[in-house]
């Protein structure tokens, strides 16, 4: 597959999990009220059959950039995307290239 194609794929399918958390984040918040409740967010990573989850508060989750994704170690993809920061537990990587407007 060519990379920009690759690319865009990597993308959207990371858009439509990123699309779930916001809907995670939405409704956990209206329960709970609290910004440091811990949530079960998806992996945002490329792999559209992934389901494994990853727990932060809705806070950090509302702090990560609408261009960055959270991801568990070994699911980030280093030919299209970059890892800026780690955490215990996950990367949050950022997109190189190639990005569908969402």
């Amino acid at each position: 597959m060519a990379t920009v194609e690759r690319e865009l794929r990597v993308a959207q399918n990371q858009r439509l999990f990123r699309s779930v958390d916001d809907r995670i984040l939405e409704l956990g918040g209206k329960l709970d009220g609290s910004a440091l409740q811990e949530l079960d967010f998806a992996c945002e990573c490329a792999d559209t059959t992934c389901v494994d989850k990853i727990q932060l508060t809705a806070m950090d989750f509302g702090e990560i950039d609408e261009n960055q994704f959270i991801v568990l170690r070994g699911h980030e993809v280093p030919e299209v995307e970059d890892v800026i920061a780690e955490r215990e537990g996950f990367l949050i990587i950022s997109k190189r290239g190639a990005v569908p407007s969402s």
